[in-house]
């Protein structure tokens, strides 16, 4: 049985990507790149799999065809996956740094200014000091910035598995919500946000849900733990749609009864925060000011709670174990290039009293030519479970 070949994108789409990535190494001085991460592999060669332990690398080359290097138990997954022609496997009992060095050599880059990439799991100094030696007449630099500048303005066909995510992300905090009863326990919250999202076609999700209740609402990062929800407590669901790796993430907060008046304040202010990002981050706006308006409307009431200061993050692939794309582009202070059209970011309103409760919200907006838009459509405010 032949497997069949069902990259994530047409072919033209990722040789645009790869002419991007090309020119900016042409301008950086690289002679080529060496990839390691899950995102940027799959980003440039459709390389697809849950094998995130394993050695993986794509050798990007100034005016060719890129060179994935993968485990011999990865083919299947490569033969699915990935439009690239050249895919070179080392087996169970050889060195892949050395199947690295080898595929540099081939291209006669042995000698080149080579760009590895700056964050990359479980890459050690062992790695780096046996790939220096082996190819001792290169230059080895940081390559941040080719591929991650190029990720950064999804293209159409980005946009439209993202705007399907955000449907099953809204589909599943529903889900939720409808789950959320008086001594309901906060697992079976989980359960159903899963079964809904799944159920709708969903892929498996990189991270969450997230279900924090009552105190644990107020503690960051805290997620369920078979607490039962009780009256006058705040329900935090922080949850992403997945499809074909593309993510659009929401964070939503519930209330057993009637939200107190402070509550009220901190929802007014989080919500005004979310309607000043929608009108201000525009193409060409900077993000410190964007970041510095929402703020303000923050301001008031930040003084009794906690915030990370963060008003946006890029997302789009999500690989384990986490959303947030690592392209080193916030909206928040000290972010000075503009903003363009195609960019999109999570808005983390992420306002907690310590250790007691939760305010919540959130949205995926896209930075649109004309203006900027939510693509997840739940409500950003309260939601009252009677």
């Amino acid at each position: 049985m032949s497997i069949p070949k069902e990259p994530a994108f047409d072919e033209a789409e990722y040789r645009r990507r790869l002419q991007r990535v090309q020119t900016s190494m042409a301008e950086k001085g690289l002679d080529a790149l060496l990839l390691f991460s899950p995102h940027n592999v799959f980003y440039l060669s459709g390389m697809d799999s849950e094998n995130l332990f394993d050695y993986q690398c794509l050798l990007v080359l100034p005016d060719s065809d890129p060179v994935l290097i993968i485990s011999h138990f990865e083919k299947a997954c490569s033969e699915n996956s990935c439009w690239l022609e050249s895919v070179r496997v080392y087996g169970p009992f050889e060195d892949p740094i050395n199947a690295t060095i080898d595929s540099v050599r081939e291209a006669k880059l042995q000698s080149g200014s080579l760009g590895l990439e700056r964050r990359s799991r479980g890459l050690s100094v062992d790695f780096y000091e046996k790939l220096r030696s082996g190819l001792d007449g290169a230059t080895l630099s940081d390559g941040f910035g080719p591929v991650e500048e190029s990720r950064l303005v999804k293209s159409e066909a980005e946009i439209a598995y993202m705007r399907r995510a955000a449907q099953l992300t809204d589909l599943g905090v529903n889900a939720g919500y409808e789950a959320m009863a008086q001594g309901v326990p906060d697992c079976e919250i989980g359960a159903a946000i899963v079964d809904a999202m799944y159920r709708d076609g969903g892929d498996t999700v990189c991270w969450g849900p997230i279900v924090a209740a009552g105190y644990r609402s107020g503690c960051a990062h805290s997620t369920f733990n078979g607490h039962r929800l009780d009256e006058g407590e705040t329900v935090f669901l922080e949850v992403t749609g997945e499809v074909t790796r593309y993510t659009a993430p929401l964070m939503r907060t519930a209330i057993l009864g009637e939200p107190t008046s402070e509550m009220r304040q901190v929802e007014d202010a989080v919500m005004t925060a979310l309607e000043v990002i929608l009108e201000k981050a525009r193409p060409g706006a900077i993000p410190s000011d964007v970041a510095g308006a929402a703020r303000s409307a923050l301001d008031p009431i930040l003084r009794d709670y906690v915030f990370h200061y963060n008003f946006g993050y890029p997302v789009g692939i999500g690989y384990p174990p986490s959303w947030i794309e690592e392209l080193d582009y916030f909206i928040r202070d000290g972010n000075v290039r503009p903003l363009e059209a195609g960019m999109l970011f999570h808005l983390p309103m992420s306002i907690r009293k310590y250790g007691e409760h939760a305010v919540n919200l959130s949205h995926t907006i896209l930075v649109g030519e004309e203006r900027t838009t939510p693509i997840t459509n739940s409500p950003a405010r309260l939601h009252r479970v009677l």
